[in-house]
């Protein structure tokens, strides 16, 4: 009930503080940061309320549906006096998973928590989170955690991680706001959290960190950068950005007037997004994407489909447009685009006359000519809408002879196999396909390199940290930045995630205390960590198979009865199943015996080990291959 109470209290007083996590951490807090650290204020211009927040005490949802572990125990880690400390958590030598801890002496900020999905050796792994063990272990310094945009790079570990930390205050732009309340709403954890809403022009004072923001362009509304005052000078963080003058649908253009501003506030540190740091040139419009898509669709006589990323509001904005420009309806595929567009559509950032939109189950009796299906799916993913089109088992979408079929998107590293498979069942089945390797149906939400020259020079930093992005994407704009911006080669920061960049009013490095970052896997059963058994084992199936091998034990004497039987799956070829099969049973045998013999009392799971261990060693031996093998010790 208590839990219950606190978040009926209103958003709006001058104040709020956050409740310690527990009795330990209240008397382990000294008295003064007590009272100064946890004063929360928000500085509201035209005319915005003051919001307020009481976070919820360390209680766990009863109807939570994540298996979490119980809290780490708090620790009391060495403070650095007098110097600001950047952690990034991931983001770091990969493309998703962002997330960056800022620590000046007690107080902790956080920006983004994303997740990545995973590569190609995580077998049943759904997706990748940062490790938070250090945020975690210090969670009662945690004042906020601050949102740049709803990309789920960005926002897609919320469910996983707010938990482990204690529900501190979230703090995004009204449409992150809301992509990240439906997150919450799916794991039942909505109650227990706390978003706190902020446009661009508000200023977030948490502990010593004052926050202020500014809108950039990216391919998703209400994306924002953040410029952090601490006691040792200020630093921003860009986001995801691009510059775009012509943004598509009702996107904003940049705030480069807070840039240019900037330049003249001797900004201590740059991190920025580097995603298109190999790419010549200034990013493409929006508009200009809109004027191709509307020459397709206009010259286009039969049924058009087209697959876009759900996110990308502008372009959804865009292909409504058009479509209410030449006479068709739009018919909506996919639950992630219907969700999107109805937050999107509720919240004012795309609008339509009524009658125009509808569910892809109501695409019955209306004309190929005047249809337009929106759908999922543009980088093959095997169970999305356009995947199932593709292979004739999308329950109200079947391919015709004519049909156009629009990828307004760019593959995502890694997903170029499936797209080109997805586009070849197309066109098999007789549809026209139109991608980004045939016309300019995508633009990407990320700046190029006169993009990023341009942020570095509206800002003027003094030291520089690419992030974002592949270690070759971020050397790339580091060079570009000592080249073309004339940052000191000295001045620029190439961070791996865990790294601790260390600050002060005149000087930064690399710190050589680290913090841990292993890589943290989600999968249908819950969470784990890289190089744990099962991850290992399934990689060793899908690369070798598995052998089962059952030894019949006499419960009283624990002798062999009869021969072992080998069941085998994805191991041996049929011409060599019967030797092999011969010898390993031979070679089972012979271990049983060994360990039986030499430790009589010998427990199950040591005799299981020995036969794993002698079998494992005969098959790499005699075939090179390491199979999963399971022995069963049945007792008879």
């Amino acid at each position: 009930m208590e839990v219950k109470k606190l978040l009926k209290k209103s958003f709006f007083s001058k104040k709020f503080k956050i409740k310690k996590d527990t009795k330990e951490t209240q008397k382990n807090t000294q008295k003064g940061h007590q009272q100064k650290g946890q004063q929360q204020k928000v500085h509201p211009k035209k005319g915005h309320q003051q919001p307020t927040h009481q976070q919820p005490t360390q209680q766990r949802p009863q109807n939570n549906s994540l298996k979490t572990k119980q809290l780490r125990p708090i620790k009391r880690h060495p403070i650095t006096k007098g110097k600001l400390r950047v952690i990034p958590l991931g983001g770091l030598n990969e493309v998703g998973k962002n997330m960056m801890a800022l620590e000046f002496e007690e107080d902790i900020i956080v920006i983004d928590m994303g997740f990545q999905f995973p590569e190609e050796h995580m077998f049943g792994i759904d997706y990748v989170i940062p490790d938070v063990t250090y945020l975690e272990e210090n969670r009662h310094r945690i004042r906020g955690i601050f949102f740049t945009h709803g990309h789920l790079d960005h926002i897609g570990g919320v469910p996983y991680v707010l938990p482990k930390l204690n529900y501190p205050p979230m703090f995004a732009t009204k449409f992150t706001s809301a992509l990240i309340d439906k997150r919450l709403e799916e794991f039942k954890l909505k109650n227990f959290s706390k978003i706190i809403t902020i446009s661009s022009d508000d200023v977030i004072k948490l502990g010593k960190f004052t926050v202020e923001f500014f809108r950039v362009a990216h391919s998703i509304p209400d994306a924002v950068g953040l410029k952090i005052t601490t006691p040792v000078g200020k630093i921003v963080h860009t986001g995801d950005f691009k510059f775009d003058e012509t943004p598509a649908g009702l996107h904003e253009k940049a705030e480069t007037e807070k840039l240019k501003k900037m330049g003249n506030e001797n900004i201590l540190a740059l991190f920025s997004d580097s995603t298109n740091a190999l790419k010549a040139g200034s990013t493409m419009s929006e508009e200009e994407v809109g004027q191709i898509l509307d020459s397709i669709i206009k010259k286009t006589e039969k049924r058009l489909i087209i697959a876009s990323f759900s996110s990308l509001v502008g372009r959804i904005q865009q292909i409504i447009d058009l479509a209410e420009k030449y006479n068709r309806k739009v018919f909506i595929s996919g639950r992630s685009m219907e969700e999107t567009i109805n937050i999107a559509k509720r919240l004012g950032y795309i609008k339509y006359k009524n009658g125009t939109v509808m569910p892809i189950k109501k695409n019955k009796n209306t004309p190929d000519e005047q249809t337009l299906i929106l759908t999922t799916g543009s980088q093959g993913e095997a169970v999305s809408a356009l995947s199932r089109i593709a292979r004739n088992e999308h329950n109200h979408i079947k391919v015709k002879k004519g049909d156009t079929i629009i990828l307004s998107s760019s593959p995502i590293i890694g997903n170029e196999k499936a797209i080109a498979s997805v586009i070849n069942k197309l066109c098999i089945l007789g549809a026209k396909v139109v991608h980004k390797q045939i016309m300019d149906v995508h633009t990407s939400g990320h700046g190029q390199r006169e993009d990023l020259k341009k942020m570095i020079n509206y800002v003027k930093p003094k030291f520089f940290i690419p992030v974002h992005g592949e270690y070759f994407m971020r050397q790339a704009h580091a060079d570009l930045a000592i080249e073309e911006c004339k940052i000191p080669e000295n001045n620029n920061f190439m961070l791996q995630n865990g790294n601790i960049l260390v600050l002060d009013k005149a000087s930064a490095h690399i710190s050589k205390a680290t913090v841990e970052t292993k890589y943290v896997l989600i999968d249908g059963s819950g969470e784990g960590q890289v190089g744990s058994q099962v991850l290992i084992e399934r990689e060793m199936m899908a690369e070798n198979g598995a052998l089962f091998v059952l030894l019949y034990v006499s419960k009283s004497s624990k002798k062999l009865k009869g021969k072992p039987d080998i069941i085998s799956r994805g191991f041996m070829y049929v011409h060599e199943s019967e030797e092999i099969s011969k010898e390993i049973i031979q070679v089972a045998e012979d271990a049983y015996r060994r360990i039986i013999n030499k430790n009589p009392s010998a427990l199950r799971h040591e005799i299981k080990f020995y036969l794993t261990r002698t079998i494992d060693k005969y098959t790499h031996e005699k075939l090179e291959r390491k199979p999963v093998i399971i022995p069963v010790l049945i007792e008879v």
